[in-house]
């Protein structure tokens, strides 16, 4: 027996609507900051934000730039920023987290309900919600997508959502409810059914097979957008669904998009992102350069740093395969020999905050753990030392014959990972460490993600589920070690409710990750910085996603 439920949000109770944020830009820069590329010091971009940007406007076509195109769209795939961003608004989720309020509210469920011991939730289902092939989004539906969610679809080789750990089944309780039972506790499942990677697609996308499920044309949501048309590796146009009502609790806009469109193209040139907004060719990019920054907005334009509560820190994430780094000591002593200021001065801009965990400032449960990471060149050279590494006459460190060389992998998504890596090398080298920087390489990320030889993989994650998921398993390809005594940390902080063991949980978790075991060496908080053009009137989602629906433009 479970204890009795709890409720958590009601439909009837007056949630408090937020303030609507606005990433607008002032223009206080003259005409010489003009340049697609700016010189020297990319600080002072102006990133202020201003409440009053005035009132929506309906119609029109937003141009919006991703980075690189996507061939494949199954829901449970869109862990990347080119999925996620679009499939957003194409498809609703049971629940929503405002960031603002820092909690999960109703969306398609305009109820739930939570058992004391986190095993079973159950979703009161929003009446009148339809897919756009016309079925309704009931009780049923949604069953059928908790259960692919949780179990997966072997039939079509589709896996299980990651964050719906302990997933056991769902049943429709009554006409509209649907009641979900997991083998054991997880006080993170609420917070994943507001995923992406948890978005809801009809009875009859569920039915078709993998390439069915991948291909975009064929997802039919309930969101604010709806597919139109596709030219493969080139652009991807959305239309709004006219009758959509049914945006969550908190969003301003609760009716059908201000847009009457949305065409997405593909710019993966990071160096002509700035211009194509000054041009007007497009209306929002990601992936702005710091270097372009200032110039953007010195043009009259605007640079929206969109911050990524929803995922961790930037981080190399540290493998223990090759044995280089299989002492605790050795991995701190990395930790402390980067100079985490100076890459802020001489890589990043004012968009981007210095990460103090693993977890970004204004996560839930967030431990401010910066004093534990002073850059300390000398203590990392002592605490190398006393690890047995000595410093060879190429002034790289050896112990048993083998020199301390190590590589880090990572995409080339980020337009900062691979310049940071290079500061990092130096820095390193200064402790006796060489590091064969390979960060932005994609092709060898191939082969180096499943390698847990590989030392280092330069990354940000979802942590939907808590930070369990991506660091527990033990085939997880951050660190590609399945620690037991974290693993005891990631099942007790699920099972615990939310509040004050919950929290010292967490912060257990943090000084674990980060400095106990340094498996996670910290750089910056996630953030995805935006270029947009001074007509463009944008929000963004906690997992940085452009809100399209309540988007709008002043030029038509």
């Amino acid at each position: 027996m479970t204890s009795p439920t709890v409720s958590r949000y009601d439909r009837e109770s007056q949630l408090p609507t937020p303030p609507r944020r606005s990433w607008r830009i002032t223009a206080v820069l003259g005409l010489a900051a003009l340049a697609l590329t700016a010189c020297g010091s990319t600080a002072d971009t102006s990133a202020g934000q201003d409440s009053g940007s005035g009132e929506p406007v309906e119609g029109g076509t937003l141009v919006y730039a991703e980075v690189t195109p996507i061939n494949n769209w199954q829901t449970q795939a869109a862990r990347f920023y080119e999925k996620s961003n679009v499939l957003n608004s194409v498809l609703d989720r049971l629940t929503y987290f405002d960031a603002e309020q820092g909690e999960v509210v109703p969306w398609i469920a305009s109820e739930f309900t939570s058992s004391a011991d986190a095993t079973q939730f159950t979703f009161t289902i929003r009446p009148g919600v339809t897919f756009s092939d016309g079925s309704p989004l009931d009780a049923a539906a949604v069953k059928l997508n908790l259960d692919a969610l949780g179990l997966g679809v072997p039939n079509a080789q589709i896996q299980p959502n990651v964050d719906f750990a302990g997933y056991q089944s769902a049943e429709v309780v009554g006409e509209d409810q649907v009641k979900v039972t997991l083998a054991s506790p997880n006080s993170n499942f609420l917070r994943a059914t507001s995923s992406v990677t948890a978005g809801l697609v009809s009875p009859e996308t569920l039915k078709l097979d993998a390439a069915g499920q991948s291909a975009i044309a064929k997802i039919s949501g309930s969101g604010p957008f709806v597919f139109e048309s596709e030219k493969p590796d080139e652009e991807v146009v959305l239309a709004k669904r006219s009758d959509y009502a049914w945006a969550p609790e908190t969003a301003e806009n609760q009716g059908d998009a201000y847009l009457d469109k949305v065409v997405v193209k593909y710019l993966p040139e990071v160096a002509h992102r700035a211009g194509a907004v000054q041009s007007g060719q497009v209306d929002l990019v990601r992936g702005l350069q710091p270097l372009d920054e200032k110039a953007l907005a010195g043009s009259g334009n605007q640079v929206l740093p969109a911050e990524g509560v929803d995922l961790t820190a930037n981080m190399a994430a540290v493998r223990v395969g090759s044995g280089k780094l299989a002492d605790e000591d050795v991995r701190r002593a990395l930790q402390i020999g980067i100079d985490r200021h100076s890459i802020k001065d001489t890589v990043l801009s004012d968009s981007y905050v210095l990460s103090a965990s693993v977890l970004n400032h204004k996560a839930p449960g967030f431990v401010d753990l910066s004093e534990e990471l002073k850059y300390q060149p000398e203590e990392s050279k002592k605490l190398l030392d006393d690890a047995g590494w000595t410093v060879g006459a190429d002034g790289i460190r050896e112990k048993d014959g083998v020199k301390l060389e190590v590589t880090v992998t990572s995409s080339n998504n980020s337009v900062v990972i691979k310049p940071a890596f290079e500061l990092i090398e130096q820095q390193w080298r200064e402790i006796g460490v060489k590091l064969n920087n390979r960060a932005g390489d994609n092709t060898f990320l191939a082969t180096a993600m499943p390698d847990p030889q590989v030392e280092f993989f330069g990354t940000r994650q979802f942590i939907y589920g808590g930070l369990g998921p991506i660091f527990e398993p033990a085939n997880n390809t951050m660190t590609h070690t399945s620690d037991p005594a974290l693993n005891t940390l990631f099942a007790a902080e699920r099972a615990a409710a939310p509040g004050a063991e919950r929290d010292d949980l967490l912060a257990q978790e943090q000084q674990a990750l980060v400095v106990d075991k340094a498996y996670s060496l910290v750089l910056w908080d996630e953030v995805q910085v935006y270029g947009a053009h001074r007509d463009t009137h944008v929000d963004f989602t906690s997992g940085t996603a452009p809100v399209f629906q309540g988007a709008w433009k002043t030029g038509g």
